[in-house]
């Protein structure tokens, strides 16, 4: 950290934090690398491996006296770490080793040793929001529809790790059986009129998604707002339509497409759907037919790399 610098230290405390499971377990051992690096580097460093305690509240007692947190994992990391992030305001920087790492890729951030370096000897700090679906916390996105449905199908098979291989069985499970709800749409208040057809919800923090898919593509992380994006997919027809045309980026005008955002976004489905945040499926495995989201303005601080 240079001196000076917004946490007011020349020589750094970070915290890495690793999914030991992430990678095939080669996040523990870049985690330790990155640790070497930086003692070499002469910042002192500690790890510490990620725990299934709900709240994070442990994560939030050793960030009390940091100045960085390095996660070292996937977008699910993340999303575990944030919450402790946004408590002590400790700013966050990830280091990718998941499947899709989503979370890295909207900031430039990579497994490159020398990156994160060059991020600390600047130590440019920006806030970003995140959100909130029935009082659980998202980083990303939240969606309800067929992908919720996949994301729980592989939550419920899934091994130690996963790749995006580990996709392909849930993925021809739930375009077999899921069946779509009929949606309602609120925004801020305001209703989008009669109920729409049976579709996917997705609601977008961060222009990324999975796959690729990027549905909300002009989504800000710093905006204050949340991108809603309705598909109509009544058959399995329509569904693989939507996949093929976000897969390769083309136009999605469709008439009984809905595009909106909000600070607010009240979802409402004629029957029980599912929930994915952030690429998982939540704790609460209950399904629900209303789903209350919002966002949380500039809350959650990440440490920039220069020169972006």
């Amino acid at each position: 950290m240079v001196p000076g610098g917004p946490y007011g230290a020349e020589k750094i405390l970070s915290l890495i934090l690793f999914n030991p499971v992430s990678g095939g377990g080669r996040a523990e051992r870049a985690a330790g690398y990155f640790a070497a690096s930086l003692r070499a580097a002469g910042h002192a460093t500690d790890l510490a491996a990620t725990q299934r305690e709900a709240g994070g509240d442990w994560l939030a007692q050793r960030l009390a006296n940091v100045s960085l947190l390095v996660v070292v994992g996937g977008d699910g990391t993340v999303r575990a770490a944030a919450g402790a992030a946004i408590r002590t305001r400790t700013p966050l920087y990830h280091v990718p080793f998941g499947t899709a790492n989503l979370f890295a890729r909207e900031f430039g951030m990579d497994r490159h040793a020398r990156t994160l370096h060059r991020a600390i000897d600047r130590f440019t700090v920006r806030w970003v929001d995140t959100g909130e679906a029935n009082g659980e916390g998202f980083v990303l996105m939240a969606s309800v529809g067929y992908d919720a449905e996949v994301v729980a199908d592989l939550a419920a098979h899934r091994g130690r790790s996963i790749s995006y291989l580990s996709y392909a069985g849930p993925l021809l499970r739930q375009l077999r059986r899921w069946q779509p709800a009929t949606i309602g749409l609120t925004i801020d208040g305001r209703s989008l009129g009669a109920p729409l057809t049976r579709g996917t919800v997705v609601v977008a923090n961060a222009r990324g998604y999975a796959f690729g898919l990027n549905p909300a593509r002009n989504a800000d992380m710093a905006d204050g707002l949340l991108d809603v994006v309705y598909f109509p997919t009544a058959s399995r027809w329509q569904l693989l339509t939507w996949i093929v045309k976000l897969r390769l980026g083309g136009p999605l005008e469709d008439p009984a497409m809905v595009v909106g955002r909000g600070a607010t976004v009240q979802i409402e489905c004629d029957r029980p759907q599912r929930l994915q945040l952030d690429g998982d499926a939540p704790d609460d495995r209950t399904v629900r037919t209303r789903f209350s989201l919002s966002v949380r303005p500039r809350v959650l601080p990440v440490l920039e790399i220069p020169d972006r």
